[in-house]
């Protein structure tokens, strides 16, 4: 990697370097956490791996610091395994293969990058080895299975954790600090089909060429959810034409949904009908979000007669009632914060739809950063169900990361940013889930921030790495831990 030699600091991007090279998606961190663990043994640091392969390293404080009170970093250890279609990259066996663009930007070669979190991740290591920054008594958090449901944050045993202040350094960008992170509520809405024997014309309805998006941090962008906008077609055919739905199908997406599609009968004196409300709704529809959604394509179109037939088609009452809760369950944001107008304050997003063993199925992620506002929501959807014939599951909660205003943290970062560039730096509540969600959760009184160098794109063959913001970032966490050792107050 010699087009890596004149970025600064070498330490840190030999760490990045080595965790490319060590295959880790979720479910798989082994390899990084053996590379932790060697690091911690290398250099005399106990180290606690709990049963689900987390692991704590807890650093010494530099001489003369010992009183201080310790500090928390945390990333995970997982990667999302990402890749272009023909990529032949296998991410259980093969490393990440880097390369430059632009001359500091890094990338990798048809994959995810994986800097969402090695870039947090290569910090951690590197304070474990450098003795010459000044910190007070660290507790460095490695954890598994982030990307996959914030599985691993939820297995650690924080009677091992004594601080009561962290930062998280999962991606971001320069000069930005997060405060609040959603927590989120994974519902599942199950409708009992009832059928009866197939009669009328084959169609079928597509929504599809939607932009998508993350389904938190984009959720108030404007952009339009594919199974919103079929429910809403399928409730305005219903005002004019009988139908009856055969199959619903909208692929699991971790984003906003950008396709669905809807198998139907109809009869044969509802044909046109039907057509005409397809079509006035796709203009309006094309209207309504002619900007973000330039590209959103609506189809009615017949299926050929010579094609396998199925057996059975819903009732007009079970179809009716799942259309209706296509088009009812909310979608986007449902709360914004009084205060601040531009925050999120609670979303929710249903990122699949199917039809299999006697139900139709919807399952959707409420967000928000707290708990009292996404149970609202969650408790409004499991009424919504009962009133159409539906039943809510509750799969999954964590708690999220309210924003606090009196955090010390918070404003010794602020002091720290500007003492070093003469800014301010730029305040984030993402209604976006994080790890900092479960360990308030855990952990109340816990004072967190959130940032991290400049990375964007994660998730997908476009994250990148701006090399020229390791150095700078390196700085601010040196300065900001030798602060804490400096301060004689109670404002940390």
């Amino acid at each position: 990697m010699d087009f890596l030699d004149r970025f600064e600091p070498q330490a840190v991007i030999r760490h990045f370097v080595n965790i490319c090279n060590i295959p880790h998606p979720s479910g798989h961190e082994e390899g990084v956490r053996e590379y932790v663990r060697k690091c911690a043994d290398e250099h005399g640091h106990d180290y606690h791996i709990d049963e689900g392969g987390n692991i704590i390293v807890y650093v010494k404080a530099s001489p003369g610091c010992e009183g201080v009170a310790p500090y928390m970093i945390q990333a995970h250890m997982d990667m999302v395994p990402a890749k272009e279609e023909g990529s032949t990259h296998d991410f259980l066996k093969d490393p990440i293969s880097l390369r430059l663009v632009d001359d500091h930007y890094l990338y990798a070669n048809g994959t995810t990058l994986g800097a969402d979190n090695a870039v947090g991740m290569m910090y951690m290591l590197t304070l474990m080895e450098d003795d010459t920054v000044i910190h007070p008594p660290l507790e460095l958090l490695f954890t598994t299975r982030e990307e996959v449901g914030l599985q691993g944050i939820r297995e650690v045993d924080f009677s091992k954790i004594s601080s009561r202040r962290m930062m998280n350094m999962d991606c971001g960008e320069p000069g930005v600090m997060c405060v609040s992170t959603a927590g989120a509520a994974q519902c599942l809405v199950k409708l009992p089909l009832t059928e009866e024997a197939l009669c009328g014309s084959l169609f079928k309805l597509s929504v599809s060429g939607l932009l998508g998006g993350h389904g938190g941090l984009l959720i108030d962008s404007g952009r339009l959810s594919a199974v919103s906008a079929v429910g809403r077609i399928l409730c305005a055919m219903a005002r004019e034409t009988s139908y009856n739905i055969i199959d619903a199908h909208c692929p699991r997406f971790s984003g906003i949904p950008t396709d669905m599609q809807v198998l139907l009968a109809l009869p044969q004196d509802g044909v046109e009908k039907a057509q005409l409300a397809c079509d006035r709704v796709a203009k309006e529809l094309c209207a309504e979000y002619a900007d973000p959604e330039k590209d959103l394509t609506v189809k009615l179109s017949a299926l050929d007669e010579s094609a396998d037939k199925p057996a059975g088609m819903l009732t007009a009452d079970c179809s009716l009632a799942l259309a209706r809760l296509l088009y009812l369950i909310p979608f986007g944001v449902t709360r914004r914060d009084f205060r601040e107008k531009e925050t999120v304050l609670c979303s929710n997003n249903t990122v699949e739809v199917f039809c299999r063993d006697g139900f139709a199925q919807m399952e959707m992620m409420v967000r928000s950063p707290l708990d009292t506002v996404k149970q609202d929501v969650v408790d409004r959807i499991e009424m919504l169900a009962g009133l159409c014939g539906a039943q809510m599951i509750l799969l999954d909660s964590f708690a999220g990361w309210p924003y606090r205003g009196d955090s010390p943290m918070q404003r010794l970062c602020r002091e720290t940013y500007r003492e070093l560039t003469g800014k301010e730096l730029v305040i984030e509540k993402e209604n976006a889930c994080a790890e900092t969600g479960p360990i308030l959760g855990a952990i109340p009184d816990m004072d967190c921030i959130a940032t991290a160098p400049y990375s964007k794109g994660a998730h997908t063959p476009k994250e990148h790495l701006d090399l020229e913001t390791v150095g700078p970032f390196w700085e601010f966490l040196k300065l900001l831990l030798k602060k804490m050792c400096d301060s004689a107050d109670d404002r940390i």
